[in-house]
């Protein structure tokens, strides 16, 4: 018989446990009964000849579903371990042939493969031919690093050693140029003869401008008689760290991390105790909510798709319909369908970036208030990294001691978060051989809640027949106002804000029915008080009106509440939050209008015939999803406010709204049926993490892509029109000098400054601008990529100092009475995209500037963190210097570089004072950078290290023709960029 694959084998063995299992025989486990079964019973039934009992126990052992012990064998039947697809893995690419080509056969439009690189680079960097390149500064890996002072000019001396038995001559050496500062090779007679056991000694000088990282190629050329022309090359760097970059460095040199946990393939499940249902809930689930677990061959298909092949299995069949699903443009017929796709991977992604946070050799202990829950400490916790809520579960194993071919899993309930701390109720089982200092291993899953609303939200929406409002085509301006009806504005400013005006008016008038409207907000431009204003007059003018205000998040959601309090009767506004959500966190000024019930002190979920009295009702996305399950009458709900929409996938906004608003129709829903959506698609989208799932369209928001693909939402004759979109206009945020740049690359030149100047031009003449009037500084730093222990994540103490320098001037310099700072450190934020600088830059306030007052309320996060948010001043550090690593940055969409929402972002935050701290020549490589560099230049804005284009032109070229830079380390199969590098934070706000 032809020989079977290790996968075929395997087959055939799952096939001869189910024939134990349905013969009766599951117990069996004499090796020499169960081969004489096999042989006698099995092997040759259906007249197909098997391969022998040893080939098939052997496979079975090695796929962990058998153990052998002497002449027994025991089958497996437990639950097997959750297979990790990492999409971001792409196979290697073959770089076994040898690189015979010259560095000018390689551009930097035609690098290298990496593995050839790394080749080159060792090749270019190895001492040959009996010639050394010797320094006492010399580390690993061709590198001539030392410690200099900014301005204190300081020689080196390198020493070229013939060790061999010929004469070499040293032709030429050259430095590669850099403008930032200068190496001094003094004048030789070249070409040198190197006798054998000769030594030429070179000094090289070397004076930096400031603190930072300074580096050139140098590189040496020899000829021999022997051996023809040969090169030696070698890294010179310079760094100047002051004392707290010192302190900042890498605590450990950076190991690219590998998985923590390898456990046996099966394990056994000891369910744990869930917290009490202590919530007052009346049933409200009546629509039903299915798991949606994505298809068991799912994962294999992914695999075979990032290999570029499919096995001779009958796969291929399915691949290409995999391909065909992903291809296809988003309609309504497949809308469904391809949705629920984009949200496998994206779960399946999921899975493997949780597994980030698992934990080895640690400890729990008995909580002091109930014995039988244990709680664990889980660094990262309060800020949801990982997301653990009361409800959810992880699991725990012993960390040592069980037998290695089955293991058990404890699960464990969160009952209660409390800082950096979750209780959890294990089994019985655990808790009575538990004792202090006992060792686990922690595996952290995720709640799978806000996938399966989003699936069945985007099933009810074909169900329900919603393509006029998702594919809207026409409007059937029926307007539910008469032209000469003036609308009595509970806030008066709107009156001098004719774009705020017309975007109430039109949402009240709902005349883009059953056509969404949109509220294009810009930064700063009152987009949430517009949608505010519309809810209050929709209630006012339209008679048994009922409105669903939602947000992405708590805080969004909070910030709806507080404005509709202020005129809307309270007894008509309910705020439902889940029963997840910690008390302590919502706004005092709300909590009356909370479902919480004091008396017993737990949320409360009434009935759905209260909820129907209530005008208006706020809740997240997510929590949407109890108001879908609850199937209220058809059309109770007039109308549906979706604010920071950008922020949310569209199947995240599906949940407030399918089976919750009915299409407009002239007959049976001539009041409702209005969708208005608020925010700005020139923003950063919804997080993701899965590259195919973000490829093909997931990373969509329903705003944006109404904008971007229907016709309805797009400009003609360069205006929107007006019955669909409203695009808002005034920036009452923003300094003139900080709104001018984002406004003209974003926003077609069409903002307006109205901030309060009182506020905007508060820093106009601080002494640290290099122009005053002109509030914005780039301070140019030249720094290092650095990582450390096994966090990919990069950080750059370089310009961190920078950034403490600006930080101490801005909060202690210039004090007021009392010790209070000028500007408080809440008026203060602090922007960098990667989660290692945050860490870096909270690390460094907290050893300078701890004993300030309020220093805990100057916020420090990503970019994203940042979307919705302003500050007086804000500083944003970039952190990249080196260009290694712009491929993998630009393919997954981290940091800043050709990334222009986040670029948008950052400059778009800060209210009177924008400092930006980066590295020009690598941030002047992206055209959006390049231009905001050129703003800065121009408006004589800039400080610290300067360049010249024309050098970095240059120097850019001669460094790519030897294609020898860094390579990033190959992390395998681990998490995906975004979690290495962003860290995002772990919720779907429920």
């Amino acid at each position: 018989m032809p020989k079977l694959s290790y996968r075929e084998t395997r087959d055939i063995g799952e096939q001869f446990l189910q024939f134990l299992a349905d013969s009766g025989n599951q117990n069996l486990n004499s090796k020499v009964a169960l081969k004489a079964l096999y042989n006698q019973e099995f092997r040759y039934r259906d007249n197909i000849k098997r391969p022998n009992f040893s080939n098939v126990l052997y496979v079975l052992v090695m796929s962990n579903r058998a153990f052998i012990h002497g002449d027994h064998v025991r089958f497996f039947q437990g639950k097997k371990k959750l297979k990790l697809i990492d999409q971001y893995w792409k196979p290697k690419a073959d770089t076994g042939a040898e690189d015979h080509s010259t560095p000018n056969e390689n551009t930097f439009n035609n690098p290298l493969p990496p593995g050839a690189r790394v080749k080159r680079r060792s090749k270019f960097v190895s001492d040959k031919n009996g010639v050394k390149i010797i320094s006492e500064h010399v580390k690993p890996n061709g590198k001539i690093r030392f410690d200099v002072s900014p301005k204190q000019r300081m020689t080196i001396k390198i020493e070229v050693k013939n060790y061999g038995t010929n004469e070499i001559m040293l032709e030429r050496y050259r430095l590669t140029k850099r403008c930032e500062f200068t190496f001094v090779v003094p004048e030789e007679t070249l070409p040198v003869k190197l006798p054998p056991g000769s030594v030429l000694e070179i000094p090289i000088t070397c004076e930096v401008p400031d603190y930072g990282f300074f580096h050139v190629t140098m590189q040496f050329d020899f000829t021999s008689e022997q051996t023809g022309e040969f090169h030696i090359g070698r890294f010179v760097q310079a760094v100047a760290n002051t004392e707290l970059a010192k302190q900042l460095g890498p605590s450990e040199p950076y190991q690219p991390y590998q998985a923590k946990l390898h456990k046996p393939q099966f394990r056994s499940i000891e369910d744990g105790f869930p917290p009490p249902n202590d919530t007052l809930c009346r049933e409200l689930e009546q629509k039903p909510l299915n798991q949606y677990k994505y298809p068991s061959d799912l994962k294999d298909l992914i695999v075979c798709l990032n290999e570029g092949n499919a096995p001779n299995d009958g796969t291929s069949d399915k691949i290409e319909h995999l391909e065909s699903s992903l291809e296809a443009p988003l309609q309504f017929d497949n809308y469904s369908e391809k949705f629920c796709l984009l949200l496998h991977l994206e779960e399946i992604q999921m899975e493997v970036d949780i597994h980030r946070y698992d934990m080895q050799n640690v400890s729990m202990f008995r909580d002091k208030v109930n014995k039988r829950l244990l709680v664990l400490k889980v660094p990262g916790v309060a800020e949801n990294r990982p997301s653990v809520l009361r409800g959810d579960h992880l699991f725990v194993s012993l960390a040592d001691g069980q037998p290695k071919y089955a293991v058990t899993f404890y699960k464990g309930y969160v009952h209660a978060v409390e800082l950096d701390k979750v209780k959890l109720g294990f089994s019985e089982k655990l808790l009575n051989k538990f004792v202090d200092n006992m060792k686990f291993d922690v595996e952290f899953t995720f709640n799978r809640l806000p996938l399966r609303l989003q699936h069945r939200a985007v099933t009810l929406a074909q169900k329900m027949q919603l393509s006029h409002m998702l594919f809207p085509c026409f409007s059937y301006k029926k307007s539910l106002l008469s032209t000469s009806q003036e609308l009595c504005l509970y806030n008066p400013n709107l009156n001098n804000n004719a774009e705020q005006k017309e975007a109430v008016r039109q949402v009240v008038a709902g005349t883009s029915r059953p056509a969404p409207y949109l509220i294009f907000g810009p930064p700063g431009t009152g987009k949430t008080v517009t949608m505010v204003e519309a809810i209050k007059q929709v209630l006012r003018c339209i008679e048994g009106a009922h409105v669903l205000a939602c947000a992405p998040s708590n805080s969004a959601s909070d910030l709806l509440c507080q404005h509709l309090m202020k005129h809307v009767n309270n007894r008509n506004i309910y705020r439902m939050n889940a029963s997840s959500r910690d008390y302590h966190t919502i706004p005092e000024d709300i909590k009356p209008v909370c479902n919480w019930n004091k008396a017993q002190n737990c949320p409360i979920f009434p009935g759905k015939e209260k909820l129907q009295s209530y005008q208006v009702i706020i809740t997240t996305l997510v929590t949407a999803g109890r108001l879908a399950s609850a199937d209220f009458p058809p059309g109770h709900f007039s109308h549906v406010f979706i604010d920071e929409s950008g922020h949310a996938v569209e199947p995240e906004s599906l949940i407030a709204i399918s089976g919750i608003l009915a299409m407009m129709d002239p007959k049976t829903n001539v009041n409702g049926g209005q969708l208005v959506l608020a925010g700005d698609p020139k923003q950063l989208g919804p997080i993701l993490r899965s590259p195919l799932a973000v490829k093909h369209g997931l990373g969509l928001s329903l705003l944006e892509r109404l904008m971007h693909h229907n016709t309805l939402y797009q400009k003609t004759n360069e205006k929107y029109n007006p019955q669909f979109v409203t695009m808002l206009l005034r920036n009452y945020r923003s300094h003139k000098a900080i709104l001018e740049f984002p406004n003209k690359k974003f926003y077609d030149e069409k903002l307006m400054e109205c901030g309060d100047h009182l506020i905007t031009h508060s820093f106009c003449n601080w002494s640290e601008l290099p122009k005053s009037k002109f509030p914005i500084i780039f301070h140019g730093v030249c720094g290092e990529d650095q990582q450390e222990e096994r966090s990919p994540s990069f950080f750059n103490t370089a310009e961190i100092s920078v950034l403490m320098d600006y930080l101490k001037k801005l909060l202690l310099e210039n004090q007021g009475k009392n010790g209070q700072t000028k500007i408080p450190p809440k008026e203060i934020g602090v922007i960098s995209p990667y989660r290692k600088q945050v860490e870096k830059i909270r690390k460094a306030i907290n050893i300078e500037l701890k004993s300030l007052m309020g220093i805990k309320d100057l916020k420090v996060g990503s970019v994203e963190e940042f979307q919705g948010q302003e500050r007086r001043v804000v500083l944003v550090s970039t952190v990249r210097s080196s260009s290694n690593y712009f491929g993998i940055d630009e393919e997954f969409n981290l940091g800043f570089l050709n990334n222009p929402k986040r670029l948008n972002v950052s400059l778009t935050r800060a209210k009177a004072l924008l400092i930006i701290v980066g590295n020009p020549i690598t941030l002047s490589k992206d055209p959006y950078w390049n231009e905001f560099l050129e703003y800065c230049r121009v408006n004589k804005a800039w400080k610290g290290y300067k360049h010249s284009r024309v050098e970095d032109e240059l120097l850019t070229a001669e460094l790519s023709s030897l294609n020898i830079n860094d390579q990033p380390a190959d992390n395998g199969l681990q998490d995906s960029y975004i979690q290495q590098q962003v860290e995002p934070q772990w919720r779907y706000e429920h």
